[in-house]
């Protein structure tokens, strides 16, 4: 029998792409498969998708799919390795993520199980597949489940880790559920087959990556928010004391950026993406600066204005916490930390009306995720920390 078994690995090789809706980048990470080491990024890469002045969702999605396929292939051509599997995480508008609060109370005491909390998801999920499937019509164009985790349960008012086992007489469980378009799935699928021929292909979201990560990176605070700007769309997270309560998304980021600065400049991108770089580092003539002033102010209004619309829709119960968590591309993520930090719009609608910003640019999570090779891409990084914690929870 010595002779014949084999001890259990020790880590896995997983493929992990990030798809957004600016760029899509991919990673080849070794994942433990204990809490005793931490995951290694060695091969990494990271594809533009294509810009368009308007937007079209077919064009579009071909574009990302696109932009899949170049960055498989060019992880395919590092040699690292065939993956075990393939983890897709998507960023929006590729998934969309519905938050719940379920409670429960009755007259005598229960036990609460994990038969009891499968329950109750189901139900959820059979609500929401049901009113999808209402909303959107055919089976290909309803949003199909990628993934739904307890956030949270209380157990007779009071938060507890560990529930399952316990007495009590009424719960309060926070879970998140996310979908994505069935047909955005099967072409995703579709187009790294041709790649990682028959490797198994799962889904999850950036924002419950992003969660998981910052939940184990920082002890404090425990009420945040977790702003992901991506290329057309800025997602926001909302957590509260530990929970992760509401995601929500508006469609502003970095492309709409650059695409009013070509409209109202009548330049082209690589133009304006100079101009802002020149304008941004203060080293751009003063009648340049004079005229590109008034426009970057008028950008920062519209894009606070989205952002106050946005967290206008949340209920007045939740308190909006002054401390944002900050993902975005290098070249703008100082410009957005800046409007966040100095916009009366923004600060009035906070507690103690002060912004305190973190950025997330990699190296601060080099202890729990290390990179062989390239930069640190903070977003696979993130990626690769939570997937992680997922294998070994």
């Amino acid at each position: 029998m010595g002779f014949l078994s084999s001890s259990p690995k020790k880590e896995k090789l997983v493929a992990i792409f990030d798809i957004g809706s600016g760029s899509v980048g991919g990673a080849i990470a070794r994942i433990p498969t204990d809490d005793k080491n931490i995951p290694q990024i060695i091969k990494s890469a990271r594809t533009e998708i294509k810009f368009q002045n308007e937007l079209d969702f077919n064009m579009f999605l071909a574009d990302m799919l696109e932009a899949l396929n170049a960055t498989a292939t060019e992880l395919l051509k590092g040699k690292v390795g065939a993956p075990d599997e393939i983890v897709c995480v998507m960023a929006s508008p590729w998934y969309l993520s519905e938050t719940r609060t379920i409670k429960i109370a009755k007259e005598h005491s229960f036990v609460f199980t994990n038969k009891f909390a499968e329950e109750l998801f189901q139900k959820e999920i059979a609500s929401l597949t049901e009113m999808y499937q209402k909303k959107y019509g055919g089976v290909e164009s309803a949003p199909e489940v990628i993934e739904h985790h307890i956030m949270g349960v209380s157990l007779n008012g009071y938060p507890i880790a560990d529930p399952i086992g316990k007495k009590t007489l009424s719960v309060e469980m926070n879970i998140i559920i996310s979908l994505s378009p069935k047909l955005c799935l099967d072409k995703i699928k579709k187009t790294l087959s041709k790649v990682y021929h028959s490797t198994p292909v799962s889904f999850s979201s950036f924002a419950v990556a992003s969660y998981i990560a910052v939940r184990d990176r920082y002890v404090s605070p425990d009420s945040y928010l977790l702003l992901d700007i991506s290329g057309e769309i800025t997602d926001v997270g909302i957590v509260s004391k530990g929970i992760l309560k509401a995601t929500l998304s508006f469609p502003f980021g970095k492309k709409t950026f650059f695409k009013y600065m070509c409209s109202k400049l009548e330049v082209e991108l690589r133009d304006a993406q100079e101009l802002f770089t020149l304008y941004n580092g203060g080293i751009i003539s003063d009648k340049f600066k004079d005229k590109l002033g008034p426009l970057f102010k008028s950008i920062e209004n519209s894009w606070s204005e989205a952002f106050r619309a946005c967290i206008g829709t949340l209920p007045h119960t939740l308190t909006l916490p002054g401390t944002m968590f900050v993902t975005a591309d290098a070249d703008i993520r100082g410009w957005f930390v800046k409007v966040l930090q100095n916009e009366e719009y923004i600060k009035s609608m906070v507690a103690e009306h002060a912004c305190t910003v973190i950025t997330l640019e990699g190296p601060e999570f080099l202890n729990m995720c290390a990179v062989k090779e390239g930069i640190c891409d903070p977003f696979l990084m993130i990626e690769a920390i939570a997937i992680t914690r997922k294998t070994n929870k």
